[in-house]
């Protein structure tokens, strides 16, 4: 959700003018039929298992092991008033890292910023997640991160509509629930593919009187093959403790998230996804899609 509001402030401005860890064993040699089962890599130094297939891996990364991670998004933002509607695109860039301090704990950090109309301010946030337990058919994990938003929304010149921007401080925390269906099929809650944020249902404005939030996203993600993760995200609803009202799934807003990773090798995954903040709102637009990599070493 991050990645949406980055990119969704930004088309805003381009529109103004217009409108625990587990221990397993070994992998297996291959079967006599000559077919290869999912590898599997074990961290050295740690008991935490990092595989293939994402929908089994833990929440955090293996002691000593660094994770880094980005996504090139594009946001398409439409706006009816009456009969007339304009629109705007924005380009965006958002790289993270992870690092297992060990099996169970994870520290890192992100930044984003636009590429339209360049301008390298942008959020940076500063989090950790920690494993609480990863067994059987259930995986919990929690993180908190302060987010430090550098090209925050700031006043607006009655004179001349220009917007000025501020620098915006928000707490989040939250977890990140994944319980296993079946052996390929999994619901959950937050983000549970490390490193990152594991949860953020829980947003305070630090300042400038920022919003005090809670979310409450649910997904269903399905291990297709070895190789081939996707997930389907919604928002069942969000809470507006202070300075922000409630919204409830169809009743306020349908939003929905859809990707899709590939593990292209035991370092690597690459993806692609598609983000509507609001299918409900016909006079009000916005579709964030793009394509995103991790790197593990």
């Amino acid at each position: 959700m991050t990645r949406v509001k980055i990119l969704v402030g930004a088309t805003l401005l381009c529109a103004a003018s217009i409108a625990s860890a587990q221990d397993a064993p070994d992998p297996a040699a291959p079967p006599p039929d000559g077919t290869a089962p999912a590898a599997t890599a074990t961290a050295s130094g740690g008991g935490a298992m990092w595989g293939d297939e994402i929908i089994q891996r833990p929440l955090t990364m293996p002691k000593s092991k660094v994770g880094i991670y980005g996504d090139l998004d594009v946001a398409r933002f439409s706006a009816t008033v009456g009969t007339v509607t304009s629109s705007a695109t924005s380009e965006g860039l958002h790289l993270g890292f992870g690092y297992g301090v060990d099996d169970k704990l994870t520290i890192g950090a992100e930044y984003a910023f636009s590429l339209h109309d360049f301008e390298i301010k942008g959020p940076l946030t500063l989090y950790g997640s920690y494993s609480l337990y990863h067994q059987g058919k259930l995986t919990i994990g929690a993180s908190a991160d302060l987010l430090i938003d550098f090209n925050g929304f700031g006043s607006v010149d009655p004179m001349t509509g220009a917007m000025s921007s501020s620098t915006d401080l928000s707490l989040q925390a939250g977890l990140g629930v994944r319980y296993m269906l079946a052996d390929k099929i999994a619901v959950y809650t937050g983000t549970p593919i490390a490193p990152g944020p594991l949860g953020q249902h829980l947003s305070i404005g630090l300042n400038n009187s920022g919003p005090v939030t809670f979310d409450i996203p649910v997904g269903l993600a399905l291990q297709a093959t070895p190789q081939v993760y996707a997930y389907l995200q919604t928002e069942v609803g969000r809470i507006g403790i202070s300075n922000s009202s409630n919204a409830f799934l169809f009743a306020d807003f349908i939003p929905l998230d859809l990707g899709v990773y590939y593990t292209a090798s035991h370092q690597l995954d690459v993806g692609a996804f598609l983000d509507l903040p609001d299918l409900k709102n016909s006079k009000f637009d916005v579709l964030v899609f793009g394509i995103a990599a991790r790197y593990y070493m």
